[in-house]
């Protein structure tokens, strides 16, 4: 085929569009794939690209936002005592307000093996990043659990603070966090 064409591939359960004689998309009843043949990759030129289920996920050549500014969907939790455990499902939620009381405080973080399961983190290198509130009358000070670590030891967040929390995956079963305080 020299033009553009549609080839159903009844076989293997499939569409094939094809653009002067190249497969340039095969759908299925489960996913629509652009083959390897297809170097110069996905152009969407009008209505954006929504994502419905299931996430996108980009395995190379990064992401670059020409125009506008990314979003996301925060869910606060709300912690009041003296110490409290930051566990995975609290990273993944994004914002954190403790109301420290009592005198100082301490904040665990979960194990490596929880982070790197819950968020998910699914290969070295790969961050996220949480916010931290303090928003008590105690100076609070982070501690580690089995396979993480703090790039910056002994790190606090003083009354009425905040901090960012930059989450890294180094290793299967390591994570390192970064404290980034007022």
């Amino acid at each position: 085929m020299s033009g553009f064409g549609f080839r159903r591939d009844i076989a293997n359960s499939r569409l094939i569009v094809e653009v002067a004689g190249t497969g340039v998309i095969q759908a299925t009843t489960t996913a629509v794939t652009i083959p390897a043949a297809v170097t110069s990759g996905l152009t969407i030129v009008a209505g954006g690209l929504a994502v419905t289920a299931g996430g996108l996920t980009i395995t190379a050549g990064g992401l670059t936002l020409v125009e506008g500014r990314f979003t996301e969907l925060l869910t606060v939790v709300d912690d009041n005592s003296q110490n409290m455990t930051l566990a995975a499902a609290d990273i993944v939620a994004g914002i954190n307000v403790h109301t420290s009381a009592t005198g100082p405080g301490t904040v665990t973080v979960d194990t490596a093996a929880n982070i790197i399961a819950g968020v998910p983190l699914t290969a070295n290198g790969q961050c996220i990043v949480s916010y931290y509130i303090n928003d008590g009358d105690q100076t609070v000070t982070f501690a580690v659990a089995a396979g993480t670590t703090i790039a910056d030891t002994g790190n606090t967040v003083l009354i009425n603070e905040s901090a960012v929390l930059l989450w890294r995956r180094v290793s299967g079963s390591a994570v390192v966090l970064y404290i980034v305080s007022s």
